[in-house]
């Protein structure tokens, strides 16, 4: 799983979030080791992509967060039920849309 505050594009959306330097230099990392095995792995016909679960209310993500574990668990398994060719090396939502790196 990665997350949007990995996103180098949408930075001043998550603006508030910059307390978070650590968690989001890893999901960046991550991002990144996907679009790479995506370019490397191509030929073998292997997909590779990574989901953001959405804002989440659990421990880590606050009572502050806009969706619950079960609307973002079944979202994420309607997205990788529905993953084809064109989700190869992306960074998906829980809702199938795609986020700009």
């Amino acid at each position: 799983m990665s997350s949007i505050i990995g996103s180098i594009e949408n930075i001043q959306a998550i603006q508030k979030y910059l307390t978070a330097v650590p968690y989001r230099i890893s999901k960046a990392a991550l991002n990144m080791l996907n679009v790479c095995a995506a370019f490397e792995f191509q030929k073998e016909e292997i997909l590779f992509t990574v989901l953001h679960p959405g804002w989440v209310r659990t421990d880590m993500g606050t009572a502050d967060a806009p969706i619950d574990r079960e609307e973002s668990i079944q979202g994420v398994l309607q997205v990788i039920n529905s993953m084809s060719e064109k989700h190869h090396g992306l960074l998906t939502d829980y809702k199938g849309q795609t986020i700009n790196w």
